[in-house]
């Protein structure tokens, strides 16, 4: 959802005017900053949703019980460890949720600060309050 936003709001800031706000005299513009940042979030966003669903896929500690058994048979049958399979699949169902939440969390980041670039042409002050805002709550989810 928050990728959806993003290819959103790319597509307000190409067409207003933050896009031809240059910064200083450098012909970089504000939008153009800003299209890159909220592009690259949604990089981040889509990454991090395919990495949770990818790490759904090896959450053995959800199984029904009927598939739990049928599993256990199965690998019982080609003379595997239930214990080890096990810890395998749930070491490779972390680090996939991390990589997912690590994803996600840099994509807020650079949300935040396409925002702040499309927010400065307009109002100075507001656009410090907003991604200060938005910095200090992210930080304080994370460090939670």
């Amino acid at each position: 959802m928050l990728a959806g936003f993003c290819v959103a709001f790319i597509a307000l800031i190409l067409g207003g005017q933050v896009a031809d706000v240059s910064i200083c005299t450098t012909g970089v513009t504000f939008g153009q900053i800003s299209v890159l940042l909220f592009g690259i979030s949604t990089a981040l966003f889509t990454f991090a949703s395919q990495r949770f669903i990818h790490a759904h896929e090896f959450n053995v500690w959800n199984l029904p019980e009927e598939y739990k058994r049928f599993l256990k048979q199965e690998l019982k049958n080609q003379n595997k460890n239930w214990d080890s399979f096990l810890l395998k699949s749930d070491a490779r169902c972390r680090r996939y949720e991390r990589e997912a939440r690590l994803g996600y969390n840099y994509g807020i980041f650079f949300m935040l600060a396409g925002l702040l670039s499309a927010i400065i042409p307009y109002n100075l002050v507001i656009a410090f309050f907003v991604a200060i805002l938005g910095y200090l709550l992210e930080a304080w989810q994370l460090l939670r």
